[in-house]
């Protein structure tokens, strides 16, 4: 990690609601390793950690937690990256795809996307706290009731 990195990560501090030299040298680096793409654990080691499990633990810091988070949600915002540019991209791809299988993947992936794969009758159950417990005690014919289905569904057709 150079000075220039330090710097610009320490610059971040107050908007993360973080004080200067709130976090040491060794878990600003894991930080920076971890948000370039390394798994924790090479993160870890990249930074000069010898036991991974110590590794581990610093990341359910709150403080780690704090800025990791607001540096992942500074890094989206700076890409820009929506809908909009992943639609363009699947297009891209589509448009250069070799075979239908390679299509049907990219329309698949746009349908994902966008939400067209939503059952045409979505059936939506709230629990509320506290119910969890009298659901797990119904029988299968009463859940099928609440989620809109007859006990019928269970018998195959003849």
């Amino acid at each position: 990690m150079s000075d220039s990195e330090r710097a610009e990560l320490q610059s971040h501090y107050p908007y993360m609601g973080l004080n200067l030299n709130e976090l040491s040298v060794q878990e600003e680096r894991l930080i920076l390793y971890h948000l370039k793409g390394m798994t924790k654990a090479a993160a870890g080691r990249a930074a000069g950690y010898l036991n991974i499990e110590h590794v581990y633990d610093i990341f359910k810091k709150p403080k780690i937690i704090q800025a990791v988070n607001y540096l992942r949600e500074e890094s989206r915002r700076e890409f820009n990256f929506d809908k909009g540019t992943a639609t363009s991209m699947y297009l891209e791809a589509h448009r250069k795809s070799a075979n239908a299988t390679e299509e049907k993947n990219i329309i698949d992936s746009m349908c994902k996307l966008h939400g067209l794969f939503a059952p045409e009758n979505p059936t939506q159950i709230n629990i509320i706290n506290g119910e969890v417990e009298k659901l797990e005690n119904l029988s299968d014919e009463e859940l099928l009731k609440i989620a809109g289905d007859d006990v019928a569904y269970l018998e195959p057709a003849r």
